[in-house]
């Protein structure tokens, strides 16, 4: 039996896709490892920019075929090779048309 505790509000969804991320108006590529309502957690980009806990971190999500989604978020964690981003309130619309095209096979 599973004694583990989930204590995520949202569910996450395994997909893998490439986004632009835009610290300070800087930008580096990184991959999507799973996405939820609340936010994504991405690779960390293989340069020299390290990104600190709290830091404002624009996400660009470009899908095959569908207009670029841009997501403003903030640094939630940060691990040896990836780091977890939490979208800011008010975006509800965009998460949800976010959430419907990475559901589209691609």
């Amino acid at each position: 039996m599973d004694t583990t505790t989930e204590k995520r509000r949202h569910r996450r969804r395994e997909i893998v896709g490439a986004v632009m991320i835009a610290p300070n108006g800087n930008q580096h590529d990184a991959r999507v490892l799973d996405l939820s309502e609340g936010g994504v957690r991405v690779d960390l980009p293989h340069d020299d920019w390290s990104p600190s806990d709290g830091a404002a971190i624009k996400v660009f999500f470009v899908f095959d075929g569908y207009q670029e989604i841009m997501l403003e978020s903030h640094v939630a964690r940060v691990a040896i090779d990836h780091m977890g981003l939490e979208f800011d309130p008010a975006q509800e619309d965009r998460i949800r048309h976010l959430l419907d095209v990475a559901a589209i096979p691609q």
